[in-house]
């Protein structure tokens, strides 16, 4: 090994592909334009149908630092996602989109923020994110870049992260955001040990991180845009999809909010939470006055009126 590297832990980069033709080569180019000194790069593609594969290939005969890995039948992101942690070398993961650009020191800047948290939480278990810009049909959104979560302290952790997301409850004292798996990097044997279910064509990112949370994982995030998301509709993202998982997420953690007596109100946010981003706003009131009336908790009540004012 190069000496200089030594001092620069191995840290895969996986990429995922589904009929990325037109924008897979940029994905992995922003990748090969870190500026981390000790990386590798796997892609797997699942099962496009275009011409991802042929592109793909074409790149790998300039870089000797990318495998490619061909799922045979489409499984679905989260399944792309699992190959990527089994078939990686590096200490650290951070996954990249094949439709996104990331900053040149993304890599660089994630790995900053965990080993200095780690050097003071050693016994701690923790993923790391970015703020991101965001494009819909190729503009910029213009309320500027989605904040991460746990971009400044106190980091969110343990069960209320579950809370924030299963009922939108949002305990004070963290620091709240959005997740984005494009965004996330942390240690290969975090996500060797929790896996993502992919049972969930949506919703799989919510899922690890309730599983990682509830174990006592924590948050954080660098508070700069590292990443340039270009959001595309896809047949997992259309129609009632995201519903038809929000809901199977809920059911998959029934006893955890069963325990907090907010299952049925949590079943009502699934269904207001859906209505409201397809622009049915009176029909996402209503099962926010719903949600409350089947939750117990004053809190939550109180929640949900701060989102109708």
């Amino acid at each position: 090994m190069n000496i200089q590297k030594r001092n620069f832990p191995l840290i895969t980069i996986g990429i995922t592909c589904f009929n990325a033709q037109d924008t897979i080569v940029r994905a992995i180019e922003s990748a090969q334009q870190q500026d981390w000194l000790n990386f590798e790069i796997i892609v797997v593609d699942d099962c496009s149908d275009d011409q991802s594969v042929a592109a793909i290939e074409a790149i790998l005969l300039r870089y000797n630092n990318i495998r490619l890995v061909k799922h045979e039948v489409n499984k679905g992101y989260p399944a792309a996602l699992n190959t990527i942690i089994s078939h990686a070398a590096g200490e650290y993961i951070a996954f990249f989109d094949d439709d996104d650009d990331a900053r040149t020191d993304r890599l660089t800047k994630q790995y900053k923020r965990l080993k200095d948290f780690l050097e003071v939480n050693a016994d701690k278990k923790v993923l790391c994110y970015s703020d991101r810009k965001v494009f819909v049909n190729g503009q910029e959104k213009p309320e500027g870049y989605v904040k991460a979560i746990g971009r400044t302290e106190v980091f969110p952790r343990g069960e209320a992260v579950a809370d924030f997301i299963l009922w939108h409850h949002q305990a004070p004292k963290y620091c709240w955001g959005e997740f984005g798996s494009c965004t996330l990097m942390a240690k290969t044997t975090d996500f060797k040990k929790y896996q993502f279910d992919e049972a969930f064509r949506r919703c799989a990112e919510w899922d690890f991180a309730i599983r990682f949370a509830l174990d006592g994982g924590v948050f954080i995030a660098v508070d700069e845009p590292l990443i340039s998301q270009y959001k595309t509709l896809t047949e997992d993202k259309a129609g009632k999809k995201p519903l038809q998982y929000g809901l199977l997420l809920r059911q998959k953690h029934k006893s955890f909010l069963k325990s907090k007596r907010l299952y049925l109100s949590s079943i009502m946010q699934a269904y207001c939470r859906y209505y409201y981003f397809i622009g049915q706003k009176w029909r996402s009131r209503t099962f926010l006055i719903l949600s409350c009336l089947f939750s117990p908790d004053k809190v939550l009540i109180s929640e949900v009126r701060k989102r109708t004012n």
